[in-house]
C-alpha cells in the first residue's frame, strides 16, 4: 500500500480546481465580468454578451438588457432563442419586460415570433402580438419595437382594449 495523505491530496485536488476554473473561465464569453462590470459596458460591448454561437439555439433563455447607467431596460425570455448571424437573434414564444426608471414593469411584450437586431437594438415580428401595460392592451398582425427609444409600430388588425376609462374622461362629461 502508498503511504495516503489527505493534505497532499486536498491540495491537489484544490489545484487541480483552480486550473480548470481558470481556464475555463478565460475562454468564456463575458469571464471575469461580474454584474456591475457588465452593467456599466457600452452598446457595442453589450452586443457581444450575449451568450449563444452563431447557428446555435437555445432553449429558456433570458436576457437582461442594460442602460449604460446600468439601469434594466428590458427583460427577454425567450423559449427558444437562436442567433442568426453576429447581428440578429430570433427568439421564439417571447415574453419581453420593459421596466420604468424606478425599475418597476411597465409594458409586458409578447411575440410568437421576432428579430431582434442587435446592432439598432430593434425587435420586430410579422406574427400577431400582443403589449399589455395596466391600463391598456393591444394587439396586431407586424410590430417593430425600439428597445432603446422604447416606441414601436403596429399595423394590421390592430385591437385596443382601454382599461380604466373613467380616469381618461374629465368629470361631469360623458
Amino acid at each position: 500500500m502508498l503511504p495516503f495523505r489527505s493534505g497532499r491530496v486536498r491540495t491537489g485536488r484544490a489545484l487541480l480546481i483552480a486550473i480548470l476554473i481558470c481556464a475555463l473561465g478565460s475562454t468564456a464569453p463575458g469571464a471575469g465580468r461580474g454584474r456591475k462590470s457588465l452593467k456599466k459596458q457600452g452598446a457595442d460591448e453589450r452586443e457581444d454578451t450575449i451568450p449563444l454561437p452563431v447557428g446555435h439555439e437555445a432553449k429558456g433563455l433570458v436576457l437582461p438588457d442594460y442602460d449604460r447607467r446600468g439601469s434594466l431596460n428590458n427583460r427577454f425570455e425567450a423559449g427558444i432563442a437562436k442567433r442568426l448571424d453576429v447581428d440578429h437573434l430570433q427568439m421564439r414564444d417571447l415574453k419581453m419586460t420593459t421596466y420604468t426608471a424606478q425599475q418597476k414593469p411597465d409594458l409586458q411584450i409578447r411575440m410568437s415570433d421576432s428579430v431582434l437586431d442587435l446592432k439598432t437594438r430593434v425587435i420586430s415580428t410579422k406574427e400577431r402580438s400582443t403589449v399589455r401595460r395596466t391600463d391598456f392592451e393591444i394587439a396586431g398582425d407586424t410590430m417593430r419595437f425600439d428597445t432603446t427609444a422604447r416606441q414601436g409600430t403596429m399595423s394590421g388588425n390592430v385591437k385596443m382594449v382601454i382599461t380604466g376609462q373613467a380616469q381618461l374622461m374629465p368629470k361631469g362629461k360623458e
